[in-house]
């Protein structure tokens, strides 16, 4: 039986210490530059000034930041002040004369992904922010501050029109797959699996639920190309590669039908989808990531930020008093359907791969349940558990599942109330550990 004694042989095994959490040099670095940019961005609303770099309490900041990054295109900004060439691969990057040494025609390299520049001649180099603050003798903080204001004003473009473009494209791809579910026979088969699994119509018209398949897929081509994108376009945001393994599937004798989910940010704006595939032999909650190549390409802090839940928690899970969090996308349909609206999906639940994305969701709630099986808890386990800030480790608490279970099933089995109460006597980690 998994008790607060066999933590602490678990701890004294590897040692207290080494599962506290470290920086390291790339950390330190991040927040140094952060808390170099951080005033200019005002504070959030109530505070009078911005909260400093470690906490990070006020995310208003952080995210600001983060989003002025994600909008910059470097190459635009740096081109500004010396020609540069585009590549003619997809990545848009660039090369031309360096400004700071002036010595070959194309020592400038621009790298469009990353935004960062670097002179093979006279080995200057940064990001691009770092570019425009030499030329212009400003500080970073005076930089972001300006920078921002030129995107504000459309002096700068940025990724801006891309994005803009992208999510209208989303939209356009949720809307006719949901009524290709609903309306269409391409979707009957689809509804009846959705009917064995209990989903009424009412959850699937909260989700926004839809049908993908090869013939959708087709149709959303034209559809697409109607709406004035063109095949660069799609193939840019992903959409012909993702219709490619649907017709892969065909080929190969295997059901190339799923369920597509919405996946919204904040602002209720589609930014990609996950799937979910139909078929007697589908496994429930063996669902495929989809958003967009593009989304994941131009805009990677606010996809690290994309959490999937409930259209009633979606927009307030900082100020819910739990969420529970879940294992597959699809969990959330589920336990949504029986009752409970407070699961998430965040990412993968592996602290040692998805440290970063669980850290930036764990600072944004007021107290998360982690449903884990005893088998889970080992060293291993805790060392990449307490990489985790400590002001994340304090809004954990587990819930101890017997192993194989998952919640959907103690939902079905036991009901909302017996399950809402397991959930409320999830221990909090840092009590269990006395920490």
């Amino acid at each position: 039986m998994f008790t607060r004694r066999v933590l602490f042989k678990i701890l004294a095994a590897v040692g207290g210490s080494s599962v506290l959490s470290t920086d390291g040099p790339a950390g330190l670095y991040r927040r140094f530059r952060f808390n170099q940019a951080f005033p200019a961005f005002p504070p959030a609303p109530g505070k009078t000034e911005p909260s400093p770099v470690g906490s990070i309490s006020d995310l208003s900041i952080v995210e600001q930041w983060e989003n002025l990054l994600d909008d910059l295109d470097g190459v635009e900004l740096i081109g500004r002040y010396t020609p540069l060439i585009r590549s003619g691969d997809h990545s848009n990057s660039g090369k031309g004369p360096c400004p700071f040494c002036r010595h070959g025609p194309n020592s400038l390299l621009v790298d469009a992904r990353d935004d960062s520049y670097f002179c093979t001649d006279c080995l200057a180099g940064g990001h691009a922010l770092d570019f425009y603050g030499r030329m212009e003798g400003l500080s970073l903080s005076e930089s972001v501050r300006q920078v921002r204001e030129l995107l504000d004003v459309g002096q700068l473009q940025g990724k801006r029109p891309w994005l803009k473009a992208l999510r209208r494209m989303m939209e356009a791809t949720a809307e006719l797959a949901h009524n290709s579910l609903v309306e269409d026979c391409e979707g009957q088969s689809a509804l009846a699996w959705l009917e064995r699994q209990g989903i009424t119509e009412a959850t699937i018209e909260r989700f926004a639920l839809g049908v993908m398949s090869s013939a959708v897929g087709r149709r959303l081509v034209d559809s697409l190309l109607a709406a004035g994108f063109d095949a660069q376009q799609l193939d840019d945001a992903g959409v012909t590669g993702w219709l490619d393994c649907k017709g892969d599937l065909v080929r190969n004798g295997e059901t190339d039908r799923s369920i597509l989910v919405p996946v919204r940010d904040r602002q209720g704006r589609c930014c990609g989808f996950y799937e979910q595939i139909v078929g007697e032999t589908a496994e429930l909650g063996n669902t495929s990531s989809c958003l967009p190549y593009g989304f994941r390409l131009l805009q990677p802090r606010r996809v690290e930020r994309l959490v999937f839940s409930s259209p009633s928690v979606s927009t307030g899970f900082e100020t819910f008093p739990s969420v529970v969090l879940v294992e597959h996308p699809w969990d959330v349909v589920s336990l949504a359907e029986g009752g409970m609206e407070q699961a998430v999906y965040v990412c993968p639940l592996d602290p040692a791969e998805y440290h970063d994305r669980l850290n930036g969701f764990l600072v944004r709630t007021r107290r998360a349940i982690w449903p884990v099986h005893q088998s889970q808890l080992n060293v291993e386990f805790l060392q990449h558990l307490f990489s985790l800030t400590d002001e994340s480790i304090g809004r954990l608490a587990f819930m101890l599942l017997s192993e194989g279970e998952r919640i959907p099933e103690v939902l079905r089995r036991e009901g909302v109330a017996a399950c809402e109460a397991r959930l409320d006597a999830a221990v909090p980690v840092k009590e269990l550990l006395k920490l």
